[in-house]
């Protein structure tokens, strides 16, 4: 075993485990506030609606008026104006806000695995970046790429390339990502990087199989 080499990895990969965990807890707290603002105007409407004259129907159309300023000032400028079922809409689980933080994150976890990371471990390694090769982030360029050019549909021949996140996406749709799939990615992405620790001690006696882990952390005690 390259002890050298194998140290240098762990550091790498424990600064890269601390971001994904990053980007797992603003997803988190992303959907909290989400479910905030749904509740939020749900009520707000429960109490300005009402039925009119005798028929069962809707009452006054609610507008939602979102601002930084003060909105009591004549010269403010209204971020934006979207009617309360649209606003409920759009903050609903597995609604716009939430899809647009998950493509937000597969971009921007690829994007510092193949950028940052994967230089990084090539170089320890002395080879090619090309030559790092690991299924999941295979797949997440794939989604990288339908959601930055192709509006998010994942067609059938992108699909049939998608190794380790089939089951979680659908073929010629969008890719619409719930809570559990989106779990699923992190633990799939988990399961990666924790191959790549065990790359200089798969055949120790003891080790764990990759498949098998579903979190990981990595504790910086230095070195003696």
């Amino acid at each position: 075993m390259d002890t050298t080499k194998a140290l240098a990895e762990l550091e790498v990969l424990r600064g890269f485990i601390d971001f994904v965990n990053r980007q797992r807890g603003v997803y988190c707290d992303c959907l909290s506030s989400f479910q905030g603002n749904k509740v939020r105007i749900e009520r707000q409407v429960a109490r300005v609606s009402r039925p009119v004259s005798r028929h069962i129907e809707n009452g006054q159309t609610i507008i939602m008026r979102a601002s930084l300023e003060d909105p009591t000032r004549p010269d403010v400028i209204h971020q934006r104006i979207i009617r309360a079922d649209e606003f409920i809409t759009a903050n609903s689980e597995a609604g716009f806000n939430e899809q647009q933080v998950c493509w937000s994150i597969i971009v921007f976890i690829f994007a510092y695995w193949d950028e940052k990371i994967r230089k990084q471990i090539a170089t320890i390694r002395g080879v090619e970046k090309d030559a790092v090769k690991i299924n999941v982030f295979g797949d997440l360029r794939v989604l990288r790429r339908m959601i930055v050019h192709n509006g998010g549909v994942l067609g059938a021949a992108d699909h049939a390339r998608l190794k380790v996140l089939n089951g979680i996406c659908q073929a010629d749709a969008k890719i619409s990502l719930t809570h559990d799939q989106m779990h699923t990615i992190f633990v799939a992405i988990k399961s990666a990087i924790g191959s790549l620790i065990l790359e200089y001690t798969a055949l120790l006696p003891g080790a764990p199989k990759p498949e098998d882990i579903v979190d990981i952390a990595v504790q910086n005690t230095g070195r003696s």
